[in-house]
């Protein structure tokens, strides 16, 4: 454009001390970053100033600073349109600065758009006449129009510049031009007005000797693209395309950005590619736009060479080469839009698991598809719907819920009938924690669908976790529909139990627990009653059974109840630890110890059990003092259970937890015993080692001494195969190494049985403690 403004932006005094605060602040700062050449800030410090402004003084300065960031913003470009741009900000801030017209005049000139130039530079004229270097524009538009020119205001070298200007524009005889050549002209390169002369003289003539000499010594940018363009406009002349486009491309990349040399580049590049494009010769395609430096907008050429892209990623595909064909058609998608590269493109993505970019693939291309029904390409509307709903699903491979969401809902509108898409979208939206949206979801499909199982139990769950609602009638109408639903029977079970106030099972919902906790559970024989009235509703649920035998164990003369309750129980889910386990616990606190040796037969047939179930089992009997005879016998089962390696338990660390929980419980004499069995049973597994280093610990707080064992155990364990002890030892010296202070017996025994035994306890209620 122009030379960079010397002048500086003046503000009244006030402005030039420390930062205030307010507006006048921001002013400072602003000017200090302009002063830095940081236009950015100091446009968004002006704007801000602008909006905080009271004082006319500051909201006219904010202006100013605006129009001068974005003017020297203007300067500093190279392209003339990113100028012309600037410029018409600026003008918004100060519409009357002359400058600023005058400067966007030369930008519209260097665009080819001639008239504006010079009505801008006619505004120009109108507020300052006298500006440097106006006249010899204003005249230059004159002579481009055609128009009579004057040189009356013009200094010699300028007028010189016109007249041989004016000289090649009427194709005056060259002598003329070689003589005003040697008067004073604007420039230092003669060679530019003598190759012009020549081609403007002879459409043949191709002066590249004289341009390429004129461009090696021309450093201005302004100059060089001209030069660069009629170096083409030469190359073309010789019929030498490559060099005609690789001239032009310089002349693009230097700031041209005339019609005329976009279309020239565009018409020289076209043929080239479509030529070609027309034998098959895709890869020589793309290899000639990927050296194009600068953008052609030109339809034509960018379709023709998305089409290159599009057939080298075929061939890709087709070779199995996805890594290739995706980088193919992505850059088949910047230059043309289509709904089979689209298509493509996404089944590229989704074989290279690139799930996010695979989604919005899918959308581009159902987005891409023809509208007209007769089209032979045409999609219905399900059609539509199982896309966006296939895009849904690759945004959910990457958690990304909220655009799930968005395409689970377009695909909804195109097909309203289709339940499961309603199901899917409310499942997106209950993982995003938008739970009222999604019961608005359910219960507009349920208000076509009455019937739909899936939305009933979706709905249920929603009001069981809300503060409002009522899930119970909702799982009575899934019953009623399917009466052996596992998911209804169960919440519905869980409802009567929140009313009795059981001590085991699930709560229904927050407004069953807000009205046990405020009204109180009720009595016990209103509680039998309710627990009786959904078995009557469920049969033989084990839920409600093992409630109804708790409840009567509590009255040695309801035993005889508990006994068959529990039994029941047993009996209608014996192959569960989730009831088999809380009824042989239940059935010793009501004095049933001979029903529970009668079912320890059926109890060892559980499928998948493993020794923690009696371990447990000998927790409790300890924990609810119950017996040492019980518990002696639970531990027995366990580790006899452990001899059958159906995990990393073995007997000796079986025995190893006995002898904790004993210890643990204050029972010293059953503690000695199982130290005694280790003594006579596993006394080469390293469980010595660690039962020693329990007592150092717990009987005389010698940490050192005890992390010094359990590293022996760990060493013997080992060398023994004992993967039980080697496993507790290992997770006692980590907290032993962590300096605990808390019971060992009790963490080791809790890390124990977790690290040792996941298949089981993944079987375990998280929220069912102490059966």
């Amino acid at each position: 454009m122009a030379a960079k403004p010397k002048g500086r932006i003046t503000l009244p005094k006030e402005f030039r001390k420390p930062p205030a605060p307010g507006a006048l602040g921001q002013l400072q700062e602003a000017v200090r970053a302009l002063r830095r050449s940081n236009y950015d800030q100091s446009i968004g410090l002006a704007l801000q100033a602008l909006k905080t402004a009271r004082d006319p003084a500051h909201t006219r300065a904010a202006k100013d600073i605006l129009a001068e960031s974005h003017f020297r913003t203007a300067v500093a470009a190279t392209d003339p349109t990113l100028a012309l741009k600037e410029l018409d900000q600026a003008l918004t801030h100060t519409p009357d600065a002359s400058r600023l017209h005058f400067h966007r005049g030369i930008a519209l000139w260097q665009l080819g758009r001639q008239a504006e130039a010079a009505e801008a530079w006619r505004f120009t004229a109108q507020r300052e006449a006298n500006r440097p270097g106006l006249a010899y524009f204003c005249q230059l538009a004159r002579l481009a129009a055609g128009e009579v020119w004057d040189s009356g205001r013009l200094t010699t070298a300028e007028a010189n510049t016109l007249r041989a200007a004016e000289t090649i524009i009427r194709k005056r005889p060259l002598t003329e031009l070689s003589a005003l050549l040697q008067q004073p002209q604007l420039g230092k390169e003669p060679r530019i007005w003598q190759a012009l002369g020549q081609m403007r003289a002879d459409p043949a003539n191709a002066p590249a000797d004289l341009l390429l000499a004129a461009a090696a010594n021309t450093t201005r940018r302004p100059i060089s693209r001209y030069l660069h363009y009629y170096r083409g406009v030469s190359a073309m002349r010789r019929s030498d395309g490559d060099q005609a486009r690789m001239a032009w491309t310089a002349a693009q990349t230097a700031g041209m950005a005339t019609p005329w040399s976009e279309d020239n580049l565009g018409s020289l590049l076209r043929a080239q590619v479509t030529s070609l494009a027309e034998n098959g010769r895709w890869a020589e395609v793309v290899e000639l736009a990927e050296r194009l430096r600068a953008e052609v907008a030109d339809s034509i050429l960018q379709e023709t060479i998305g089409l290159a892209y599009f057939h080298l990623g075929y061939e890709a595909a087709q070779a199995n080469q996805w890594q290739t064909a995706v980088a193919h058609w992505r850059k088949a998608n910047e230059h043309m839009s289509t709904r089979q590269l689209a298509q493509n493109l996404a089944l590229a993505e989704e074989a290279l698991e690139n799930w996010g970019q695979a989604a919005e693939a899918w959308r581009a291309m159902v987005r891409r598809r023809p509208r007209k029904a007769d089209h032979p390409d045409f999609l219905s509307d399900a059609e539509v719907a199982a896309i966006w709903a296939h895009a849904a699903e690759c945004y959910a491979q990457i958690d990304n819920v909220d655009e799930q969401i968005v395409c689970l809902k377009t695909a909804a509108e195109y097909a309203p009938e289709d339940s499961s898409l309603r199901l899917k979208l409310a499942d997106a939206m209950r993982g995003v924690e938008r739970d009222w949206a999604a019961a608005n979801q359910l219960e507009a499909l349920l208000a076509a669908d009455p019937n739909n199982v899936d939305a009933l139990l979706r709905l249920a769950a929603i009001q069981h976790e809300s503060w409002s609602g009522d899930p119970a009638s909702l799982w009575r109408r899934v019953l009623a529909i399917d009466p052996t639903n596992v998911e209804a029977r169960e919440g519905l079970a869980q409802d009567y139990l929140a009313k009795t106030g059981a001590s085991f099972g699930q709560t229904s919902s927050r407004f069953s627990f807000l009205a046990a906790s405020f009204f109180g559970s009720p009595v016990t024989g209103d509680r039998v009653k309710l627990l009786e009235d959904g078995l009557k509703e469920l049969g033989e649920h084990p839920k409600l059974l093992l409630e109804l035998g708790r409840i009567c164990a509590e009255n040695k003369q309801r035993h005889a109840q508990a006994h068959s309750y529990l039994l029941r129980a047993f009996q209608a889910d014996p192959n569960s630890t989730k009831t088999v386990g809380p009824a042989l616990h239940e059935l010793l606190h009501a004095g049933g110890g001979e029903m529970v040796v009668q079912l320890l037969p059926q109890a060892r047939q559980m499928p998948g059990l493993l020794p923690a179930f009696w371990m447990d089992q000998a927790r409790m009997v300890l924990d609810c003092k119950l017996g040492q005879t019980w518990a002696a016998r639970f531990f027995d089962e366990g580790v006899k259970l452990a001899e059958l390696k159906r995990n990393s338990s073995t007997p000796a660390s079986v025995l190893i937890e006995a002898f904790e929980m004993s210890h643990e419980h204050g029972d010293k004499n059953l503690a000695e015993w199982y130290e005694e069995r280790i003594r006579d049973e596993a006394p080469g597994s390293g469980a010595l080692d660690y039962i020693a280093g329990y007592r150092l610990y717990h009987e005389q707080q010698d940490l050192a001494g005890a992390l010094r064992l359990m590293r022996k155990a760990k060493q013997t364990a080992n060398k023994a195969h004992d993967s039980g002890v080697a496993a507790l030892a290992e997770q006692a010296e980590v907290m032993l190494s962590a300096g605990g202070t808390a019971g060992l017996g009790r963490l080791l025994a809790g890390l124990g049985r977790q690290g040792l035994l996941p298949d089981f306890l993944d079987d375990y209620d998280d929220d069912e403690e102490g059966w």
